[in-house]
C-alpha cells in the first residue's frame, strides 16, 4: 500500500501544541489558534442580575461575558448560548496554546483585564484549582450540575477542600483504534468485543504481539509504542505526592516490566505518540492497534471519505483518557451570575448532545452517554456503537483530584522509564534516576 506522507513536520508541531493546549477535539476539530475574535452579536450590556429564562429561570438573560481560551470550539459554545439568550454578548478571546497559560496567569496576578470565564487544560489545572482566582461553584449550585457526570471528570474540577471550582463539558476517553481489514488479517476478527478480550491484559498483548510479528515476518507490529502504557496507566495509579512525600505506586513496576517485554519481543513499532510515523501507521495499517483518544479523529486521512467505515475501536486493558478542558469563573468578576448561566448551559444535556453530534467530542454528562449508547454512529466506524467501549471504560476511571505536582512528575517518570526501556535498564536504576530528577525540581518534597 502506498503511504501518503500527509503528516508534515509543521503539522506535527501543530498537533503537539494542540495536544498540550487542550484535547477535547473531535474529527472536525482544530486545536489551538492564534487569533482573537468575538463569537456573536447582540448588544453589549455589562453586569446585571440574571436568572436565566433559557436555562430554567424566569428572567431573560442580558449582559456581556468575556471568555479566554486556547480552544476554537468555544466559539460554537458561545454561538449556541447566544442563540438561546440573544440579550447576551459572548466575547471569545482565543490565544495560542503555548502562550495561553502564561498570559492567563499574568492577568490573574495583576487583576487587570481578567476575563469572566477562563479555560484550564488537564495538563495544568492542578496549578490553578486551589487558587484564590476561581469562584466556588458549589456555593452557586454547581454540584447539582455535575451530579450525573462521569466521576473522573467531575473530580478534576474540585479543589482540595472538595468544592467545585471548574466544569468540563466533555470527557476524553481512549481505546484501541484499528483498521478492520488489518485486524481480520492478523487477529482473525474485526469484532471489537472479541479484540477487546484478546488484549484485556498486558500479558495477552505481549503474546499476541509476538504472534503478529512472527506471522508478518517482522513487518507488522501489534501496537505503536511501549510508551502507550504511560497514557493508559497514567490515571489508573495512585497520586505521585502524598503528605509532602513522593509516592511511587507499586503498579508502575508491573507496567515497566510489561513495557520491557513489549520492546524486547518486537511487539511495538517504536513510534512516538503523534509523530509523523505514528500518523502514517494509523493510516497505512502497518500497526494493528493504535491507542487513541476519542477526539483525535483529525489524525485520520479521510480525503474523499475513503476512511468511512474503515475503522473499529476496542477497549484497552484499562480505561484511559487523554487531556480535557475545564472552565472556571473569575472570583472577582462582576458578572458571576451571568457567567454561571453559561457554565450551566455547557454542563447540560442540550449542549453536550449538540457537541457530540457536531464534533464527536464525548460528553462529560453520563446521561448523554446513556441516551446515545445504541444510536450514535461515527462515519469512521460504520455501524459500531462506539460510545459503548468508551462509556464502559471511562465510567470506571478512578476519580482523582488534580494537584500542582502530578503532571510534572508524571512527565519525569515518562522520561526516566522511557529511557530505561530503550536502554534495557533495571527498574531500580530507573527509579534512582527518576528520584534524582524529582528532587532537583521539587526540593520541598521528601523523595527518600
Amino acid at each position: 500500500m502506498k503511504t501518503k506522507k500527509w503528516l508534515t513536520m509543521t503539522t506535527s508541531v501543530v498537533l503537539a501544541a494542540g495536544l498540550l493546549a487542550g484535547c477535547g477535539n473531535g474529527g472536525n476539530a482544530n486545536n489551538g489558534g492564534n487569533a482573537a475574535g468575538e463569537a456573536n452579536g447582540g448588544a453589549a450590556n455589562n453586569g446585571g442580575t440574571n436568572a436565566g429564562a433559557a436555562n430554567g429561570g424566569t428572567k431573560e438573560l442580558s449582559g456581556k461575558l468575556v471568555i479566554w481560551t486556547f480552544f476554537d470550539q468555544v466559539k460554537d459554545m458561545a454561538d449556541q448560548f447566544h442563540a438561546k439568550n440573544p440579550g447576551v454578548t459572548v466575547d471569545v478571546k482565543m490565544f495560542p496554546g503555548d502562550q495561553y497559560q502564561t498570559k492567563l496567569l499574568t492577568a490573574l496576578q495583576s487583576g487587570k483585564d481578567v476575563p469572566d470565564i477562563f479555560d484550564l487544560e488537564r495538563g495544568y489545572i492542578g496549578k490553578f484549582i486551589d487558587s484564590k482566582f476561581l469562584t466556588d461553584l458549589s456555593a452557586m449550585g454547581g454540584d447539582d450540575l455535575v451530579k450525573d457526570y462521569i466521576p473522573y471528570v467531575q473530580e478534576l474540577g474540585r479543589s482540595t477542600d472538595g468544592k467545585l471550582r471548574a466544569i468540563s463539558d466533555h470527557s476524553s476517553p481512549g481505546g484501541f483504534w484499528y483498521q478492520k481489514e488489518v485486524a481480520k488479517k492478523y487477529l482473525g476478527t474485526d469484532d471489537p468485543d472479541k479484540i477487546g478480550d484478546m488484549v484485556s491484559s498486558w500479558d495477552k498483548i505481549v503474546e499476541l504481539g509476538k504472534k503478529v510479528a512472527t506471522d508478518s515476518g517482522g513487518k507488522e507490529h501489534l501496537i505503536q509504542n511501549s510508551g502507550d502504557l504511560f497514557d493508559i496507566e497514567a490515571y489508573n495509579t495512585e497520586p505521585w505526592v502524598k503528605d509532602g512525600k513522593l509516592n511511587i505506586d507499586p503498579k508502575w513496576q508491573t507496567v515497566y516490566d510489561a513495557q520491557v517485554k513489549i520492546r524486547q519481543n518486537n511487539v511495538d513499532a517504536k513510534l512516538p505518540f503523534m509523530s509523523a510515523g505514528w500518523g502514517n501507521a494509523l493510516n497505512d495499517g502497518s500497526v494493528v492497534l493504535t491507542s487513541m483518544p476519542a477526539w483525535a479523529g483529525f489524525m485520520i486521512d479521510n480525503k474523499d471519505n475513503k476512511a468511512n467505515g474503515k475503522y473499529g475501536v476496542a477497549k484497552t486493558p484499562e480505561g484511559f483518557y487523554v487531556g480535557g478542558t475545564y472552565r472556571g469563573i473569575y472570583d472577582k468578576s462582576d458578572n458571576k451570575d451571568l457567567a454561571y448561566e453559561f457554565i450551566k448551559y455547557i454542563a447540560g444535556e442540550e449542549w453536550q448532545q449538540h457537541n457530540l453530534e457536531k464534533t464527536g467530542n464525548m460528553p462529560g454528562n453520563g446521561k448523554v452517554y446513556e441516551t446515545n449508547l445504541e444510536t450514535y454512529k461515527s462515519a469512521f466506524f460504520g455501524d459500531q456503537n462506539i460510545l459503548k467501549p468508551y462509556y464502559e471504560s471511562v465510567k470506571e476511571m478512578p476519580a482523582i483530584k488534580a494537584d500542582k505536582y502530578g503532571e510534572d512528575i508524571l512527565s519525569k517518570w515518562r522520561k526516566a522509564a522511557g529511557d530505561g526501556v530503550t536502554n534495557n535498564k533495571s527498574f531500580d536504576d530507573v527509579v534512582s534516576a527518576f528520584k534524582k530528577e524529582v528532587k532537583n525540581t521539587f526540593p520541598e518534597l521528601n523523595v527518600d
